[in-house]
């Protein structure tokens, strides 16, 4: 619960430092970021999403550079283990985002290789007290030495009338230690 809070914090952070441009170091441009043609085959794809060519916007680039970045970015020696880039891509809906969270269950990612979560893996920040943040979905999975993670960021644009559904991607490799 910790861990979605603090989420739930750094995109509160993000839309209120945006517009005054103090997160332009923190970003590092587009640099470790690049964008994929489609969705990758273990993220199933809801109905009604159409594949955008929006830019991602700054705050999203720092939650991709804060959390999706630094979930998993040590191993048990201290090593820095990231490699890779992150990988994301943005569409449209004409749906909400609690459609988003309702179709990215646990248990519907499970059956794609995601790890499951005994709680929702989405949190709203509307539920929390922020609705300008929209949705937040992490998921994770471990195979062999490879760590993945990936967030879906719902966000209703009330100008256009639909939603914005973002995927980001990272994979950590690093060497496995027994347990994981």
């Amino acid at each position: 619960m910790k861990r979605i809070i603090f989420m739930i914090f750094l995109v509160a952070l993000a839309w209120a430092s945006a517009g005054c441009g103090v997160l332009n170091p923190l970003t590092g441009g587009d640099q470790g970021m690049r964008t994929v043609s489609q969705l990758w085959s273990d993220v199933p794809p809801m109905d009604g999403l159409t594949l955008s060519q929006m830019d991602m916007p700054l705050p999203i680039k720092l939650i991709a550079r804060t959390v999706i970045g630094n979930l998993g970015r040590l191993n048990k020696e201290g090593e820095d283990r990231r490699t890779g880039n992150i990988d994301w891509l943005v569409f449209t809906s004409s749906k909400p985002p609690s459609d988003v969270a309702n179709f990215y269950t646990s248990d519907r990612m499970a059956a794609s290789g995601w790890d499951r979560t005994d709680s929702s893996p989405c949190v709203s920040g509307g539920a929390q007290g922020i609705p300008q943040v929209g949705l937040l979905c992490v998921f994770t999975k471990q195979q062999g030495g490879t760590q993945t993670q990936l967030a879906i960021i719902a966000t209703q644009d009330d100008k256009r009338n639909e939603t914005n559904v973002f995927f980001l991607r990272l994979e950590v490799t690093g060497t496995p230690t027994p347990g994981n």
